[in-house]
């Protein structure tokens, strides 16, 4: 979720934090035209966008009011640009912040982390291979991501991640998921290992679709559950000399006549002048995603638009800009595109399901005509793709009474419950709630979509009838009897996760499609996150485009078709570390 923050709230805490902080407007500087810009009736090249009905025209901005000069500029104070801003401010640059809301954004708190002291703290050190999580990666997205960015990442990322967490030392790093913490810990902010311990019998390596045991996740009372240790690295970097900028769009990158990037223009909200700030070393673009687009979304995710998907950032949900729209809407695919840099082809709308009333545990699943449709021991994602496919783009997971006894057997996958609670275990913790874990209680079973007291009663219940009820009968017995038999001859789930679906009362949740969160896919990139020229026939081969960096969800190629979720957080994980390497190699030049 977004952080709601206000304005002044932020700097009355800011201040109190690192004294007196430049967080300022533009004033006293001559205005001056950009000589560097190019015309605004210039196109981009062929190549940059293959149909440019979502791309128009490069707007037009008017004459320059003010200037002003820094190393960096940065677009964006969200994860990835807070941390690129840390970044090279502690390199010695002059950094600029461009944030189009009121305050930083940033939303959940799990992140991915191999290896480190972290992880060795908590006994998880080795225990997934890197190679292997990155294989896994590259088969998720269909080999249409860049293994060299995720291999960087898998195995430095728990180096920025001790980098990332010095910055609030009054942390508390719990031992296990759910660790009992004073209220005063936790409205500072903890730290857990995620599904740690793991449920006993659990071997990600006898899976087919493996859950790696090695993310964590930042919980407290805020509502944006990480924002505490955000703030604190947006503090450290204005601490460090770096100003932000707040209600700034960014609107035209320029370049000086060799095609090197040396600013950008922005329109200032409060009074709608326009503004050039110039970078010395470059320009980091860390706008976000594009889920608030229609256009965009309509031409790199159509999917999300046919099937009428629910998009949380088209919603706002994510975070609003000064003037009330939302914040993900693509900026730097646009700015980069017109600027004749690459865009990835194959974007990825993170859709993962979490569930209904029982999470993405693997209980049998019907659709609307009674019929079974996939094996249901997947995770979130594919299960997603599978509901779409249905229809009225619905399903019904279907369970018995003994499911208290079969949660223990479940993998802990991303949204999927795999843990009891002892009835007696006293709920006044605040670290007491995890979606893994739930309690056996009659509360549970009255949140259910429907029940009964025999299968043909919840099936009724449901709104089966007729050929319907008949053709759903047919599919329970034909599931129990494959249970029995220990092989799924149907759809390949695994023996293991199969339970017959026998005992009184009978139970059911009801499912349709998740709402997106993002849609992820960006300018090209490398791991060292510099960006590339589309190609086209006047420009056959690829070049670095010298002074544009990104990091964050306008980092292409970290991703593609579709988000994987073999571990919780990798995008957050993501952002962090290539946040503080765009930052770092901008500032050195790199």
């Amino acid at each position: 979720m977004s952080n709601e923050i206000s304005r002044r709230g932020f700097l009355k805490g800011a201040a109190g934090a690192v004294g007196a902080i430049a967080v300022t407007g533009l004033a006293g500087c001559a205005p001056q035209t950009p000589a560097a810009a190019k015309p605004e009736t210039e196109q981009p090249s062929a190549g940059a966008a293959a149909a440019d009905d979502w791309l128009g025209p490069e707007p037009a901005t008017g004459s320059i009011a003010e200037t002003q000069t820094f190393d960096v500029v940065i677009v964006g104070a969200g994860l990835a640009g807070i941390c690129a801003a840390r970044a090279a401010a502690e390199e010695g640059a002059r950094v600029a912040i461009i944030e189009k809301s009121e305050s930083f954004n940033c939303r959940s708190g799990e992140y991915a982390l191999l290896n480190g002291t972290l992880n060795k703290r908590w006994g998880r050190e080795n225990i997934v291979p890197t190679d292997v999580v990155v294989d896994r990666l590259m088969k998720e997205c269909t080999y249409r991501n860049k293994r060299t960015i995720l291999k960087k990442w898998a195995e430095h990322a728990h180096e920025v991640m001790d980098w990332f967490i010095e910055a609030y030392p009054d942390l508390t790093i719990c031992t296990t998921t759910r660790q009992a913490v004073t209220q005063e810990q936790f409205d500072k902010g903890i730290l857990v290992p995620l599904s740690w311990p793991l449920p006993e019998g659990y071997n990600y390596a006898e899976e087919d679709f493996p859950t790696f045991p090695s993310s964590m996740e930042f919980r407290s009372s805020r509502r944006d559950q990480q924002g505490f240790v955000v703030e604190a690295n947006l503090n450290a970097a204005l601490a460090k000399g770096a100003k932000i900028f707040y209600g700034c769009f960014g609107t035209k990158l320029l370049k000086d006549d060799r095609g090197r990037v040396t600013g950008i223009i922005v329109r200032d909200a409060k009074n709608s002048k326009y503004l050039q700030f110039n970078a010395d070393r470059g320009v980091v673009l860390a706008t976000g995603d594009n889920a608030g687009d229609e256009k965009i979304l309509r031409h790199f995710a159509p999917e999300v638009i046919e099937k009428g998907v629910g998009n949380m950032g088209a919603m706002g949900m994510l975070g609003k800009d000064v003037e009330g729209n939302p914040v993900d809407t693509g900026d730097g695919l646009r700015m980069g595109a017109w600027l004749g840099a690459k865009v990835q082809d194959y974007h990825a709308p993170m859709t993962h399901h979490m569930g209904s009333g029982m999470g993405v545990t693997p209980f049998l699943q019907l659709n609307k005509h009674g019929e079974r449709f996939m094996n249901e021991d997947i995770p979130g994602q594919q299960l997603h793709n599978q509901i779409e496919l249905q229809p009225e783009l619905t399903s019904f997971q279907i369970f018995d009474s003994d499911w208290g006894k079969q949660i223990p057997f479940m993998a802990p996958a991303h949204g999927g419950l795999c843990y009891i609670i002892p009835e007696d275990e006293d709920e006044s913790n605040p670290n007491f709630a995890d979606r893994q874990y739930t309690k056996l209680s009659a509360k549970k079973a009255d949140s259910f979509a429907a029940q009964g007291n025999t299968i043909p009663e919840l099936l009724r219940n449901l709104g089966f009838a007729g050929e319907g009820l008949e053709r759903a009968l047919a599919s329970v017995q034909r599931y129990n009897e494959l249970a029995k038999a220990g092989r799924d001859e149907d759809f390949g789930k695994s023996a293991k996760r199969m339970f017959p679906i026998e005992k009184a009362p009978f139970y059911a949740t009801k499912w349709g499609t998740a709402a997106m969160l993002v849609c992820i896919g960006g300018l090209e990139s490398d791991e060292d996150c510099r960006t590339f020229t589309a190609v086209d026939a006047k420009n056959p081969e690829r070049q670095v485009i010298p002074g544009l960096y990104v990091c964050g969800n306008v980092m292409g190629n970290r991703f593609a078709v579709e988000y994987p979720i073999c571990m919780r957080g990798i995008s957050h994980s993501l952002c962090v570390y290539y946040g503080y390497a765009a930052g770092k190699n901008c500032a050195q030049g790199v």
